[in-house]
């Protein structure tokens, strides 16, 4: 029984997750294709990114292969009878999710296996690939008015930038910020800049030195030269926190207390690092129950359900680590495991009204 279960699942299996995997890599490609003119990057560029950016999306998708595989096998046994057999055989409910349960477990071991080992190498590539092809496909109205642009030691606010040639940006009005040491900001300024191939000239420059509100020095340029390429991070969001392991991300939350700053994101990315992986066999459990409640009103009724039910599940997740996690005395453990702990008390209360 146990061997016929699990085969049943495993197509389902892998044809949700991979339809789903499709889905996010479509979706990818579309935003590149929206955000940068891939006319000038190589199309290998693109499949290389979005291949790079896969493992990533197996994190989210395994849990729905993993529900799609389980409510299939689980209402297929209902709507054939056999699982009325079993019962009528003396063969408990808890007997016949067992093996769905343990196939959960070894997929959450996947799932991990994915996210510490897979995901920041894959990542920290996709981010190298997105910074060689960036400055090349990036769109001039991609930068926006007040645009700010993360170059190295300086943080870049941008009021204009257009296209001359195949990779190289004309820029007007740019402002570059930095802070040498504690307590001192310095600015520099200019009309007119340019960037090409990693290198940026800022023409008839001034430089600007504040400590607290007074100035303490300015120089002029004529011409002001930066060797920073754009990172694309800052338009597609913040990478860096995906591209560590575990353990160098929760040695970076113990520097991060001993030094007094603000670690909550990192706290609640380290335990999403667990609770994601772990829902994969919330929903080998939640699942097969909504098969088998629904499995008599049609063949997909209980597969809708549960596939639902998953959508629900990542909702809510949003919702408790970017949302709940705004107010203080919401924990980062609270707001990871929140969504695990009421979905999973849902279903044993389900699998019990069930047996």
């Amino acid at each position: 029984m146990d061997r016929y279960i699990v085969r049943e699942l495993l197509i389902p299996f892998f044809m949700g997750t991979f339809i789903v995997v499709l889905m996010f890599q479509i979706n990818t490609y579309m935003f590149l294709a929206k955000e940068y003119n891939l006319e000038n990057i190589e199309f290998s560029a693109v499949l290389q990114y979005v291949f790079l950016r896969t493992p990533e999306f197996l994190k989210m998708t395994l849990p729905v292969g993993t529900s799609v595989g389980t409510a299939l096998a689980l209402t297929r046994l209902a709507r054939e009878s056999e699982l009325t057999a079993m019962r009528a055989a003396g063969v408990g409910i808890l007997r016949i999710v067992l093996p769905v349960a343990v196939f959960g477990l070894v997929v959450s071991g996947a799932n991990y296996y994915v996210v510490e080992k897979l995901v920041p190498i894959s990542t920290q590539r996709a981010n190298d690939v997105l910074r060689q092809v960036g400055a090349i496909g990036i769109n001039a109205s991609s930068i926006k008015s007040n645009a700010l642009i993360e170059l190295g030691k300086y943080t870049a606010s941008i009021g204009y930038a257009y296209r001359e040639g195949k990779d190289k940006l004309s820029i007007k009005d740019i402002a570059l910020f930095e802070h040498p040491e504690e307590g001192v900001t310095r600015v520099t300024t200019a009309g007119k800049a340019t960037y090409d191939r990693g290198v940026w000239y800022l023409f008839n420059a001034n430089m600007y030195e504040f400590k607290k509100d007074e100035v303490t020095s300015f120089r002029p340029f004529d011409r002001f030269l930066i060797n920073e390429k754009i990172v694309v991070e800052s338009f597609l969001g913040d990478g860096q926190i995906s591209e560590i392991s575990s353990a160098e991300l929760l040695q970076r939350i113990k520097t991060g207390k001993q030094i007094g700053i603000a670690v909550k994101r990192e706290e609640i990315e380290y335990q999403t690092r667990f609770s994601i992986p772990v829902s994969c066999l919330i929903f080998a459990i939640v699942s097969p129950v909504f098969a088998i409640f629904f499995a008599r009103s049609g063949g997909f009724v209980g597969v809708l359900v549960s596939l639902v039910t998953v959508l629900l599940y990542f909702n809510a997740h949003v919702v408790s680590t970017e949302i709940l996690s705004k107010y203080p005395q919401m924990s980062s453990v609270a707001c990871a495991w929140l969504p695990n702990l009421v979905f999973g008390t849902l279903g044993l209360l389900a699998l019990r009204k069930l047996e």
